[in-house]
């Protein structure tokens, strides 16, 4: 039996994992609040409580399918399948060839088992051990289910009850299962029974007693056990009156029991690897390959049990073994300083002083300045409003700006806003959020004055052009170069220039705004470069520069009157000592 889960997080996940009986946990990523970061976190905590974790993924696409069996998922689930050649090809995507086109690469999926097996053996056996199980909740897979049961590779018929009961025109109202659905499901059944294969089925509390006993619907009870003794990975099928009992999840043990009192020997202490020897913590054996390491005999006897956390190792009392002449030592090591700490002068520490913060900005005006001109085309600038000003439209007092007055949110997956209880998951459905509060004006200029202060004005050029003192710049280098970047949106390329020279960096770059700005200055370089190798390109919203390093080493900062913020960059050549 297992439990779904549908909302993130790790804790969730290990307290369902942890729920008396439960054999899997399947990590809910079509209905459930779950994005691919949350399931990548579920997984390995669901497999850290000796639990299988299953994810259903939230479309049939094969990058899903790889994004799952990667973080370690022992299976998949597969929703609304239509026909057989789509199940041929979500076997493609879930197994390695000559099976399928899997590819091989990701070092986490191999550590969600116990013990952990190589990336070798991983490869070998994950097609056979590695559960693919497709949903039959539509009615075009209905009519094609003897052809999808008997496709290779197609582990397990999940079927979804109510969408199914939708599609067919018979849904489940009430808890109560239609005769059509019913002999509907009695068809997955014997499909999949001719098929050799196995079928599972979403009981909710009231259809239990009702549907699912009567059925006998076979459950998967172990998707993933390890079976190192004859190095193989094998999935154990179990029905459903099948009593396998528990599973001692003791490091060394892994032993199935139904004895509580029975005697379980196990390593508790963690893996030791330690240049290239191998062993366990709580013990001294060290070994080099991981065969021998695996055959390491477990140091410590007790119970059993079904938790991660073992019995804690009973401590000898250390002091009775301390010679009287060693404690006696100590003692006065302690007493000498002590004594040197009462008459070493003490001096009271320095008062951290508070870093200067600058004032807040002035409050944006909640009106546009009557004395600006607003240009044709203008877009409201609260956010959530999508309002454009028309030139020579009439203002007044019932344009109704519907927006959202607080900051976005971002958090697990979820996006909003401060001022309002909605959230939502794609950022599609954010862009669309209406907003929650509703002002009489819109406003399309304000005051007129750029808050963001990333471009400065100080003067006005030929031809009314507006001066930048400084644009936003940043860079990132290479053994070989720098890259810098210059943000300035509409540079005019025709009439820009770049010069190089070898310790500096003339820009003269004007734009094509209909309010046209012009930043130029001479940047002073860090290091030496070679002119001839450098080069720059004009983009939509910058200027980017290859500047080619002439010794190769590594640059702290961009400019030379930049300061330095004591972080240590190497990159290409170490400097002199």
């Amino acid at each position: 039996m297992g439990v779904w889960q549908t909302l993130p997080g790790q804790n969730v996940s290990r307290i369902l994992a942890r729920t008396p009986g439960i054999d899997w946990v399947t990590v809910d990523c079509e209905h459930g609040n779950i994005d691919d970061a949350a399931m990548h976190e579920a997984v390995p905590a669901i497999a850290s409580c000796g639990v299988s974790p299953i994810v259903r993924i939230p479309d049939m696409q094969g990058w899903m399918i790889k994004r799952a069996l990667d973080a370690g998922a022992h299976g998949i689930i597969i929703p609304l399948l239509r026909s057989a050649e789509e199940a041929r090809k979500i076997v493609a995507a879930a197994k390695f060839p000559p099976q399928g086109q899997r590819g091989l690469g990701s070092p986490f999926a191999m550590e969600r088992f116990h013990p952990i097996p190589t990336m070798t053996e991983y490869l070998q056996h994950a097609n056979e051990s590695l559960l693919t199980m497709v949903q039959i909740e539509t009615k075009e897979a209905l009519d094609a289910v003897e052809e999808i049961a008997a496709v290779p590779g197609i582990d397990v018929l999940f079927i979804g009850p109510f969408d199914l009961g939708n599609n067919i025109g018979h849904p489940i109202l009430n808890g109560v299962i239609q005769p059509e659905l019913e002999q509907a499901i009695d068809r997955i059944l014997a499909a999949t029974n001719k098929a050799g294969k196995k079928a599972a089925f979403f009981a909710s509390n009231k259809m239990e007693r009702a549907s699912v006993q009567r059925l006998q619907f076979s459950r998967v009870k172990s998707v993933m056990r390890q079976a190192w003794n004859s190095r193989v990975v094998g999935r154990i099928v179990a029905d459903m009156a099948a009593d396998m009992g528990l599973k001692c999840v003791h490091q060394g043990c892994g032993k199935q029991y139904s004895d509580p009192d029975e005697v379980c020997r196990y390593h508790p202490g963690p893996p030791v690897f330690h240049e290239g020897q191998k062993g366990w913590k709580c013990c001294k054996p060290r070994v080099l390959t991981f065969d021998e390491f695996l055959e390491i005999p477990p140091c410590t006897e007790g119970k059993h049990s079904t938790t991660d956390h073992p019995p804690k190792i009973e401590k000898r009392d250390q002091t009775a073994d301390v010679a009287p002449t060693t404690q006696s030592l100590s003692d006065k090591l302690a007493e000498a300083v002590s004594a040197a700490a009462t008459t070493t002068p003490s001096r009271a520490p320095l008062a951290p002083q508070p870093a200067p913060t600058a004032p807040p900005p002035p409050p944006e005006s909640e009106d546009d300045e009557p004395s600006l001109e607003i240009p044709d085309g203008k877009a409201c600038r609260r956010k959530g409003c999508a309002a454009t000003y028309k030139k020579g439209q009439q203002r007044s007092n019932d344009e109704n700006c519907v927006h959202h007055p607080g900051a976005p949110i971002f958090h697990e997956g979820s996006k909003g806003y401060t001022c309002c209880k909605r959230r939502v998951l794609e950022f599609d459905q954010f862009m669309k959020l209406e907003g929650c509060k509703t002002s009489p004006r819109h406003l399309f200029i304000g005051s007129g004055q750029d808050k963001r202060g990333k471009k400065q004005a100080t003067a006005t050029g030929e031809g009314g052009e507006e001066l930048l003192e400084a644009v936003r710049h940043d860079f990132y280098q290479t053994p070989s170069s720098v890259i810098a970047s210059f943000f300035l949106k509409k540079i005019d390329s025709s009439r820009a220039t770049v010069k190089f020279n070898s310790e500096s960096l003339d820009l003269d770059l004007p734009t094509s705004d209909s309010a046209p700005k012009r930043y130029k200055t001479v940047v002073p370089l860090f290091g030496e470069i070679d002119a001839q190798k450098s080069t720059f390109k004009i983009l939509g919203t910058k200027l980017e520069v290859s500047l080619y390093k002439a010794d190769g080493a590594s640059w702290p900062v961009l400019r030379s009157d930049d300061q330095r913020t004591g972080e240590i960059l190497q990159i290409g050549k170490a400097g002199r000592v």
